[in-house]
């Protein structure tokens, strides 16, 4: 008797769990999730630091200005390297770089104390050192996420990566406040320099996917990845939107020292500031993809640009410690609804071939308007408020929110290109 032959169905995505459990995505997510909580203890070591030498907004602003100047500048760079060699052998060494300014202030730290410093310059040289690793690894991290999945998993991969920035923020601020508060400045830099060290074993570890044969002809300059940008329908928004995003959360960084101390608290509470806007992103994660199947991106980018300036407007209005913990978990609430939808539009339409050029594209709105919004928000606070500042910086997302009234966000045939794509 002839046997029959069935087909196997097609698997669907795996679960979150599951892909947490992979070999490869599994330890990637918990590294990351490390070096980006080292990132925050680096950032609230640096703002105290910076503000108890000069007592000024402006100055704390200047190490988000040093860090995400590199990013404006080199991540483009780092796009067109990564669309051309190795991205996980890229990754490792902007990792060992960072880790190398981070190590280096925190021996300075140790060795001389905050008033042996002599001012904040020894703080803005590791600053710069640090953000050309970091400037290196955004967009390759971004990149390198398909090579670690099969590619009916490419959205779960986004999300949990999404999610790790956003754990971090809600984790590292609150452990290097009460770090800072038990042992110092030194002993938090002296952390992050260990968190990209372990960023770097996990590279070493793991094995992503080979990218597919890179076409010897294709133009892989950096002006391809800006012409398809400019060409795609929904790219151009999706970069605008994304810089509101990064523009509106910028207070997290340049003024929650400020806010703290206008609400009487110390240093400890800057970092249960920033932790209540992670909190908020993390807890949005677990709802993000069910409001994108209701509202589409456009509807899911503007309800996150709508949180996030309500949640900066409810700070500069904040009148003690609780109210400001709310506001500031709602502003991180939207930041993750935001952020994530606006991700997962340009990742379901770039072509594997030029990934990492529109990432870093992608990160160079996300992150390089800071040192504008850096020094518009500290200059502001130092020259009005601190109330006056925030307020202000909620106008921006509240204009995205508005502009992308008429603009359809979401991939033409209403699937999910990437995921179809035979992209390994």
């Amino acid at each position: 008797m002839a046997e029959h032959l069935v087909e196997p169905e097609p698997q669907g995505p795996s679960t979150p769990l599951t892909l947490l459990r992979d070999r490869t995505f599994g330890p990637f997510f918990f590294g990351n999730l490390v070096s980006n909580a080292g990132n925050w203890f680096q950032n609230l070591a640096a703002a105290v630091v910076v503000y108890e030498l000069t007592e000024s907004n402006t100055l704390v602003g200047v190490v988000s200005v040093l860090q995400f100047t590199a990013t404006l500048l080199l991540s483009p760079w780092a796009g067109v390297a990564g669309d051309r060699y190795d991205r996980r052998r890229l990754l490792i060494g902007a990792q060992l770089l960072s880790a190398t300014g981070a190590g280096a202030l925190a021996v300075a730290v140790l060795a001389l104390g905050v008033d042996g410093l002599g001012g904040p310059v020894p703080v803005f040289a590791a600053t710069v050192v640090i953000g050309v690793g970091y400037a290196m690894s955004v967009p390759m991290v971004q990149a390198i996420v398909p090579q670690l999945v099969e590619a009916r998993d490419l959205d779960g991969a986004i999300a949990l990566s999404s999610v790790t920035f956003n754990l971090a923020r809600a984790i590292g601020p609150a452990a290097a406040g009460a770090l800072i508060a038990a042992a110092g400045v030194a002993a938090a830099f002296g952390v992050n320099a260990l968190t990209f060290v372990v960023m770097v074993v996990v590279l070493l570890a793991i094995r992503p996917h080979p990218t597919p044969a890179r076409d010897p002809d294709a133009d892989r300059s950096l002006r391809a990845g800006f012409r398809w940008v400019r060409a795609d329908r929904v790219a151009v928004p999706v970069m605008l939107a994304t810089l509101a995003v990064g523009w509106g959360s910028d207070p997290v960084n340049t003024l929650t020292p400020a806010v703290a101390e206008q609400l009487g608290r110390g240093d400890g509470f800057v970092g249960a500031l920033v932790s209540a806007f992670g909190a908020g992103a993390a807890a949005s994660a677990l709802v993000v993809e069910r409001v994108r199947r209701r509202l589409g991106h456009r509807g899911t980018t503007q309800l996150g640009l709508g949180l996030l300036a309500t949640g900066m407007v409810g700070l500069a209005a904040a009148p003690g410690p609780v109210p400001a913990v709310a506001a500031l978990a709602v502003a991180g609430s939207g930041f993750l609804v935001g952020i994530t939808s606006l991700n997962g539009a340009i990742q379901r339409r770039v072509p594997e071939a030029m990934r990492a050029r529109v990432m870093a594209l992608w990160s160079v709105s996300l992150l390089g308007v800071r040192p504008l919004a850096a020094l518009v928000d500290g200059g502001l606070a130092d020259l009005t408020s601190v109330s006056t500042a925030l307020a202000v910086a909620s106008i921006v997302p509240v204009v995205a929110l508005v502009a992308l009234a008429r603009t359809d966000l979401d991939p033409d045939d209403g699937g999910d290109r990437a995921s179809r794509a035979p992209t390994f």
